[in-house]
């Protein structure tokens, strides 16, 4: 697998994955950087990023969140 089948099966499980500095960074969509992890090459980030894949649950209600009503009821 090459870096971009990599990235983009990675993406696919909620993990962005970048490359800098000769250097791969995964992390979480969204994530910071207390959550970002960098891979030694390209077959650790894979195996770290369907680790990561894994382990984060998506929340239940994801796609359902409603804003809050407003005090005033409008």
């Amino acid at each position: 697998m090459n870096y971009r089948e990599a990235q983009e099966h990675l993406r696919g499980r909620g993990i962005l994955m970048s490359k800098r500095d000769g250097r791969i960074r995964l992390n979480y969509s969204g994530g910071g950087e207390e959550t970002a992890y960098y891979a030694l090459d390209l077959d650790d980030a894979i195996e770290a990023g369907v680790r990561m894949g894994r382990s984060r649950q998506p929340m239940p209600n994801w796609f359902t969140v409603k804003p809050p009503k407003s005090s005033t009821g409008t």
